[in-house]
């Protein structure tokens, strides 16, 4: 079934719940043909919208297959979310890409502004904060890493020892 309903672009990943896959499938295909309008190498980018139309179908039937195993949705999903974390520069790059080409394709002087020709617009504003993102996030990761300790050649904590001494140094009086 998943499979039947993934000949609408997204719907088998939604059929077997992984919503944030649907809609990377759907954006994908979708925007795949949509850029095989461009004059400039339209046939590539038909062909990889078509390829990747029947990689989420096969991937919808590989993935109902796991799920009638025992294996949750939710760690599929999960999976496909740290994919994507991990390629975020590469998409961002791309959207930017496309969003580039759909904007000198459609660039024309004196033309109207429609929601149209606001979509490349959206496709580099998204890209760019895909990367920003992306290193931002490696940047701050890279901080919250814990300094290495050296080893201690005095067993026992440093901070005990100190309070031991400044005790019996502070009070002079009471020793005899």
């Amino acid at each position: 079934m998943a499979a039947l309903f993934a000949v609408l672009p997204g719907m088998g990943a939604v059929y077997n719940r992984q919503n944030i896959k649907a809609v990377v499938h759907f954006v994908s295909i979708i925007g795949l043909f949509e850029l095989a309008s461009l004059k400039v190498a339209a046939g590539v980018f038909a062909l990889a919208g078509l390829v990747f139309y029947f990689y989420s179908i096969i991937d919808a039937y590989r993935t109902a297959m796991l799920i009638a195993r025992g294996e949750s949705p939710a760690v599929d999903e999960e999976r496909f979310k740290r994919s994507l974390i991990k390629r975020a520069p590469l998409i961002g790059v791309m959207l930017i890409a496309a969003g580039l080409l759909l904007v000198i394709q459609i660039v024309k002087p004196f033309a109207f502004v429609t929601v149209a020709r606001l979509f490349p617009v959206a496709l580099i504003i998204l890209g760019g904060y895909l990367l920003t993102r992306y290193f931002k996030r490696s940047r701050e990761e890279s901080y919250q890493q814990p300094p290495s300790v050296p080893y201690s050649l005095v067993p026992g904590r440093f901070s005990e020892r100190s309070s031991e001494r400044s005790g019996r140094m502070s009070n002079p009086a009471g020793r005899r």
